[in-house]
């Protein structure tokens, strides 16, 4: 009977491998691919190894590092009505890019759709020691902390612990975005602009409605003179303020609370025959995909960076030394075909 070939199994690299192609010992291999700063290593050294694992093409066995260090690699989202969420569910993705690059992993809870709101699979990922804990929401609001977790580093992305409790937070820097938008508005000649936001105690909505009223101070426009309404940020609540402002002393620029107010406002205007951006601008905030481009005319908004703070937000948790406060992640202004100038008024001459 012919004996079977075993087949050979491909050579797992280790450090081993990697000390005798940097020339050093496997020793000073194991404190440099740990970032062990407390033992001195030359930084030329370093360098030496970091390039010898990567052209060895180096995997390190997390689970036998974990056992020796009694150090977790994985990091827990704790997510809350985010992954269902086509652009929030960017923050996720963010995290990942970042935890990742430093050899961790991400384990994600979402608390909607458990029975409990998650406190059992967190429960779990704490008591295995976990790296540290990322919440995030798809819009920013009171997050409540999980019992138990107040030695897990933990950093709040698009959302916030009650009170005022300190805690490191991301979020995206909605009074820059407000102000961005509503300037280009100004810049564009508009004088005559109304504001339409969401509801008037949520966080977004202060801070963009704090944007538009600098904005409009700096464009020497009178807040008095600025037609407020405040809605829920849905279409049909865009739809019916526009109609009621647009019925009453007609702007020739709306500023939106977001995109579906703008979509609703946008739909308000073609109702009454306006034409967009000839007879009224209207311009939006988030960029949400699948919408804001593919409107008649596409929407100038505002896009809320949700990867960025996700990946912002990932880099702090795994900081040697967190900073608690409120970290802002830019917005980006994104002019589209909605805003226009305003058009010019007939004069003697045109009705002769």
């Amino acid at each position: 009977m012919a004996s079977r070939k075993r087949t050979a199994q491909p050579h797992r690299v280790t450090m081993k491998d990697v000390a005798r192609h940097a020339g050093v010992s496997q020793p000073t291999v194991s404190f440099v691919l740990n970032d062990r700063r407390d033992v001195s290593v030359a930084e030329e050294t370093r360098t030496r190894v970091w390039e010898a694992a990567k052209e060895l093409n180096f995997q390190p066995n997390r689970a036998a590092q974990s056992l020796r260090s009694n150090r977790s690699y994985t990091v827990g989202v704790i997510a809350d009505r985010l992954v269902s969420q086509p652009y929030a569910g960017h923050i996720v993705l963010g995290v990942q890019q970042a935890v990742q690059e430093a050899g961790y992993v991400c384990f994600v809870v979402e608390t909607a759709q458990t029975s409990d709101g998650g406190k059992a699979a967190v429960a779990n990922l704490v008591q295995q020691g976990v790296a540290g804990l990322v919440y995030a929401a798809p819009g920013p609001e009171d997050v409540a902390p999980v019992a138990g977790a107040d030695d897990v580093p933990t950093v709040f992305v698009n959302c916030y612990p009650p009170g005022d409790a300190p805690a490191v937070t991301v979020l995206a820097d909605e009074y820059q975005g407000g102000l961005d938008v509503a300037a280009a508005v100004f810049a564009a000649g508009h004088t005559r602009v109304a504001f339409l936001g969401g509801p008037e105690q949520d966080y977004a909505c202060r801070e963009r409605k704090r944007g538009f009223d600098d904005a409009a101070t700096a464009a020497g426009i009178a807040l008095d003179d600025v037609p407020v309404r405040f809605g829920n940020y849905q279409v049909g609540s865009g739809h019916d303020l526009a109609t009621a402002i647009l019925t009453e002393d007609p702007p020739t620029a709306i500023v939106c609370g977001n995109d579906r107010m703008a979509v609703g406002a946008l739909m308000a205007a073609q109702s009454l025959g306006l034409r967009c951006p000839e007879d009224i601008s209207i311009v939006g905030f988030d960029d949400q995909p699948d919408l804001a481009d593919q409107m008649h005319p596409p929407l100038t908004t505002v896009a809320l960076p949700h990867q960025q703070m996700g990946f912002e937000a990932g880099t702090l948790l795994l900081a040697e030394r967190q900073q608690p406060g409120r970290h802002l992640v830019p917005c980006e202004y994104v002019p589209r075909n909605s805003l226009g100038a305003p058009r010019t008024p007939p004069t003697p001459e045109d009705t002769e």
